[in-house]
């Protein structure tokens, strides 16, 4: 769902945008994790909690999978569990098994 000019939502691809504001000033914000839309509040995220978000909205993945932050110049960086992300628009993630050696 995307929003016209005339505030209606219609279908369409959904890019990574604001879609709303919290009481405390955060904003729910959309990123990728394995190419797909995930909501996460701005702010600071564990890579677990990222990784549970994602579970939440859908994406097939498991808790025990690794994080990796996809990087403007094309490489990426291994997220911990326990490591914090400044979450906001346009960061993309990609989740791998841990016995995957690609």
């Amino acid at each position: 769902m995307a929003m016209n000019d005339d505030g209606k939502l219609h279908s369409g691809e959904m890019t990574n945008t604001v879609i709303k504001s919290e009481d405390d000033g955060s904003k729910i914000v959309l990123i990728e994790v394995n190419s797909r839309k995930v909501k996460m509040l701005t702010g600071p995220a564990t890579g677990q909690e990222i990784k549970d978000a994602a579970i939440k909205d859908g994406v097939a993945i498991r808790p025990n999978f690794v994080l990796q932050l996809e990087l403007p110049n094309g490489t990426s960086k291994v997220i911990g569990d326990n490591d914090k992300v400044d979450v906001r628009e346009n960061l993309s993630f990609t989740a791998i098994a841990p016995d995957d050696n690609s």
